[in-house]
């Protein structure tokens, strides 16, 4: 089976989990296309790569704006024929798999070029966000519910709202993102009473809830004085990173939240290792972003062996078990999110043991990307299925 992935931009490192999913899928020749490639991220030898020739320049010193200009404007006009190229280079392929609504938008003629399904995921702001702040991909995200075979969504949240948009239910289809439990390793961290080392890393998003985990860090170091909090993710001159860092300042605490601007990914789980609690307080924004399903980066923090401070936020829920890996506020509750880091503060070595177990076991059974990979592939195998079956009748 042969399937035509579709992207804006391949693929950022905070988009790792498509590229865990795509490199699991068994008895599938994997073709990508972008409309640009971030060079050396994800790249796997097995895959096979459609990047039209014809790339947009940067400024370099030794060349003129107009220079620069003058061949952009020529790049345009060549990248007109990109959908012929692609088309070209994909021969004989079964489906066409976007991601990202934009994407899907984007690329639905080739599908129609190509004679084959068109099957699309959703991750995140195009649930919501997107027809909220343009409401043109109304009508857009009507039209691809009829013309498109599928719609893949993190978990019953991101079903419920294409469904209440006016995707037909047997077109939406429930597959779990998940994580490579094999390479994570199990740390046994030491946990004394009466401290804790939290840690979250996030884009600096709002629906990522930053503002209520340092309004809830600062409210508990009442109670918790021995608590630290370290943020990871965003650039020092983002106008949210400043928010942040003068909320700090003005309660005196720079010397127990620390910002850091980012770590390499394959160093991710040794950098955990120095925690206790991962925090993430996920939250709708106000133009309606929002998770959509749950950040993959839950996963990766209880399959080290670390508990989750977080929200019930979309499908945050299916990710952390409340009680058992995790705790969960309700959205935008700094005052339960405060009690939660105290509860940690407070806990000792045998309890924290316990949340840690049960969240390393919990994505183990749940979240190994070998399982949920499988399942996309029967989901491709099924759709073939139907799809010659139609093709026989006509």
């Amino acid at each position: 089976m042969k399937v035509l992935h579709c992207f804006g931009r391949y693929l950022p490192i905070t988009e790792n989990w498509v590229f865990r999913l795509l490199s699991f899928l068994p008895d599938v020749q994997i073709i990508i296309t972008a409309n640009s490639f971030l060079k050396g991220n994800f790249y796997n030898k097995e895959f096979k790569y459609i990047e039209f020739p014809a790339t947009f320049f940067k400024q370099p010193a030794e060349k003129s704006i107009f220079t620069i200009r003058i061949l952009n404007a020529l790049t345009k006009v060549i990248r007109k024929f990109f959908a012929d190229y692609i088309v070209m280079h994909s021969e004989d392929v079964d489906f066409v798999h976007s991601h990202f609504a934009p994407t899907a938008w984007a690329y639905h003629d080739i599908a129609k070029r190509l004679n084959v399904p068109h099957v699309i995921s959703f991750y995140g702001y195009d649930y919501e966000m997107l027809p909220f702040t343009e409401p043109i991909w109304e009508s857009r995200y009507q039209q691809m519910f009829k013309e498109a075979a599928l719609f893949i969504c993190e978990g019953s949240h991101g079903a419920r709202v294409l469904i209440d948009k006016g995707c037909p239910v047997h077109k939406v289809k429930i597959i779990k993102l998940g994580v490579e439990i094999d390479r994570i390793p199990f740390t046994s961290r030491k946990k004394e009473t009466n401290t804790l080392k939290l840690l979250q890393i996030a884009s600096l998003k709002e629906k990522k809830g930053h503002v209520f985990t340092v309004k809830a860090f600062l409210n508990a170091l009442y109670t918790c004085p021995n608590a630290e909090l370290t943020l990871v993710g965003g650039n020092i001159n983002d106008p949210m990173r400043s928010q942040l860092e003068e909320m700090v300042r003005a309660a005196n605490a720079t010397d127990k939240v620390f910002f850091v601007e980012s770590i390499d990914f394959k160093n991710l789980y040794s950098f955990m290792e120095n925690y206790h609690v991962f925090i993430h307080p996920s939250c709708y924004a106000q133009d309606k972003d929002c998770e959509g399903g749950a950040p993959v980066v839950l996963l990766d923090a209880q399959a080290t062996g670390m508990p989750i401070i977080s929200t019930r936020h979309c499908d945050i829920p299916d990710e952390v078990i409340h009680g058992e890996t995790g705790l969960l506020a309700q959205e935008k509750n700094i005052d339960e999110l405060a009690q939660f880091i105290q509860t940690f503060y407070e806990m000792d070595q045998a309890k924290y043991n316990l949340f840690a177990t049960q969240a390393r076991k919990h994505v183990e059974k749940n979240f190994d990307v070998s399982l949920t990979s499988r399942d996309l592939s029967k989901i491709y195998v099924d759709l073939k299925e139907k799809t010659c079956h139609y093709q026989s009748k006509r």
